[in-house]
């Protein structure tokens, strides 16, 4: 095997796997809901089958960027999410250590009023800017968290900690 055709291994197995993680990530995502798939293929109004989604559940189908989109709207999320791959090294590209951060929407009523306006105010404004809707889970880079631990005046540790601690972010 010469180095191109080694090269072309490589990348079709990095696809497979690459497939085979969104499927569990969209499984994952439909079991969280306590859906079926045929409630999701209904809530669906028919856009998706059963055999079709269940295929790409187990990664034996690749997903179209507009079958992800569909899914992700369907489950409330940005289609970012459905995308990441933090935990595996393959899927990181240029991320490194930056990893994005998950804040999980539904929790910020967890904290108190003070405590929670500055921070819906900050994502709403990220949402709008990404035209992301969002509903139950957002990202935000390094850097978002340093400049709203600087609307709180603490470090951006003990925010990230503080957030942890109360199931907001991931």
């Amino acid at each position: 095997m010469d180095g191109e055709q080694e090269a072309r291994v490589s990348r079709d197995l990095r696809e497979r796997r690459y497939a085979e993680r969104v499927g569990e990530k969209l499984r994952r995502l439909r079991q969280d809901r306590n859906l079926s798939l045929q409630e999701v293929c209904d809530r669906s109004g028919g856009s998706f089958v059963v055999s079709t989604l269940s295929a790409y559940e187990r990664g034996k189908r690749s997903i179209s960027l507009e079958r992800l989109l569909e899914l992700a709207d369907l489950y409330g999320l940005s289609p970012t999410t459905l995308l990441e791959m933090e935990d595996e090294e393959e899927f990181q590209g240029s991320l490194g250590g930056n990893r994005p951060l998950r804040i999980q929407l539904q929790h910020l009523d967890r904290l108190n009023d003070a405590e929670r306006r500055p921070l819906e105010n900050y994502l709403q404004f990220l949402k709008n800017l990404r035209n992301d809707p969002a509903r139950q889970l957002l990202t935000i880079r390094k850097d978002d968290l340093n400049y709203i631990s600087s609307l709180y005046g603490v470090r951006p540790h003990a925010l990230q900690e503080r957030l942890k601690s109360e199931g907001i972010l991931e």
